[in-house]
């Protein structure tokens, strides 16, 4: 026991105060005082405590010590404790022994220490270093779609997009030296299940790079690890309802004019740069026409985003997501997931499987009321943030505000038993013509 004092007391009185410590300064220093600290930190009886102490700084140099000594336990211990400084180090951890590095660097290191290390991993500690690897390293074209977009980030922030136009040509897929690491890896690991997972990614992305993507500035979007999140959550409750999983539809992030601004440019010119004034005053040539008016409301479908259900698409606005956010001071990403979610609401809505029961036919989907199809998109949307709380919430109801009375619906069947509403989706699917509210509203009982 007095073996454990001493480790604590030194981590709560270290490193000094004017530097912190690296890895390998943790590792000396503690050798040199305590001799004996690695069987104190393989004793897992110890972890509570030492885990309650911090150090003045680096802590999570020290944890990634600790974790490199001790091993896999002491990993799932940290990814699945409540503390987010044990988490974020097991993460880093993780991320420099297997993703972080290109392939030349690790060579060295994939016999026989990191198939040592994987053929150990649970599936949690296996699905986080595949979806980072694919999310930080994602390969081409998707790495140089990315600088692109960022770019045109800028264009739209400085109100510069109208200067530039640039066609992007089709590519086939060229996975990244990371990807090809891990894979070599997982292979040579004969983990057949996480190989599997690894190249169903790369024929998502093969097929996603045989589309072109010349048209209208739209850009194959890669989803990132909060957005699939979501996702999750919302096929989630589908799923205990009898649903079935599916491949997500294809997804672009588009930098064409959303169909709000074609029909009142003067929005998106109107909205003046924060803290700045435009670098290039443009005079206009033709004047806006005075009777034209304003909109009362803003469709999600017309400025922010789209579900289109004859092509199993959905496509984001970037330029419509940055306005919106500009003008009613919401942050971006989070209204970027929310509108995501919307859509993924439409396209569960419309062909998440179930077994006896057929998707919504693609017609009459079509022509169904919007005061359903909205209906349904936003309730998924509500049962997944209204779960979570807090900004992505509060976002969702400042979105709602602006939208018009279709938008709203969901609010008839937000406060009915989740599992009910889902099976009244089977009802509706099976009606063999367009649906209306009353016809939900019959098979919920709802006057």
């Amino acid at each position: 026991m007095n073996g454990l004092n001493a480790l604590l007391k030194f981590i709560e009185n270290n490193p000094p105060e004017k530097r912190g410590w690296s890895w390998s300064d943790w590792e000396n220093k503690l050798t040199e005082k305590i001799p004996n600290w690695k069987e104190i930190i393989k004793d897992k009886n110890n972890w509570d405590e030492i885990k309650n102490v911090k150090a003045r700084r680096n802590d999570d140099e020290l944890w990634k010590l600790f974790i490199d000594v001790v091993g896999i336990d002491l990993l799932n211990y940290c990814l699945n404790s409540t503390d987010d400084d044990l988490q974020e180090a097991a993460k880093e951890w993780l991320e420099e022994k297997f993703v972080g590095k290109p392939l030349g660097e690790k060579l060295d290191y994939i016999f026989p220490n990191s198939i040592k290390l994987w053929k150990g991993f649970n599936n949690h500690i296996k699905k986080y270093v595949i979806d980072e690897v694919f999310e930080r390293y994602p390969g081409e074209p998707f790495e140089s779609y990315r600088d692109l977009a960022h770019h045109l980030r800028y264009l739209i922030e400085f109100n510069r997009i109208r200067e530039f136009y640039m066609i992007l040509p089709p590519i086939g897929y060229i996975p990244s030296g990371e990807i090809l690491n891990l894979r070599e890896i997982i292979e040579k690991a004969d983990d057949k299940d996480s190989l599997k997972i690894v190249d169903e990614k790369i024929e998502e992305r093969k097929k996603a790079c045989e589309i072109s993507v010349n048209r209208s500035l739209q850009i194959p979007y890669i989803l990132n690890r909060n957005e699939r999140e979501l996702i999750a959550r919302a096929i989630d409750k589908f799923r205990r309802n009898g649903y079935s999983t599916a491949p997500l539809p294809e997804i672009y992030l588009s930098y064409e004019i959303p169909p709000l601004f074609v029909a009142y440019p003067e929005l998106e010119d109107e909205l003046e740069e924060i803290g700045r004034r435009r670098e290039i005053e443009e005079e206009p040539v033709i004047p806006r026409n005075r009777e034209r008016g304003r909109p009362e409301t803003i469709s999600i479908e017309e400025v922010l985003g789209c579900y289109v259900p004859a092509q199993q698409k959905i496509i984001l606005y970037a330029r419509g997501i940055n306005w919106f956010a500009k003008k009613y001071g919401i942050e971006g990403n989070l209204l970027r997931m929310v509108v995501l979610l919307h859509e993924i609401g439409h396209w569960i809505t419309h062909l998440l499987p179930k077994p006896d029961v057929s998707s919504w036919p693609t017609e009459f989907f079509i022509e169904t009321s919007e005061e359903v199809t909205e209906g349904w998109a936003q309730l998924i949307t509500y049962w997944v943030v209204d779960e979570i709380g807090g900004e992505i919430k509060n976002v969702f109801e400042k979105l709602n505000k602006h939208q018009s009375s279709v938008y709203r619906v969901y609010e008839i069947f937000k406060g009915e038993n989740i599992n009910s509403v889902i099976d009244s989706l089977d009802i509706l699917r099976m009606l063999n013509r367009p649906a209306t509210l009353d016809d939900w509203k019959k098979i919920m009982r709802i006057k």
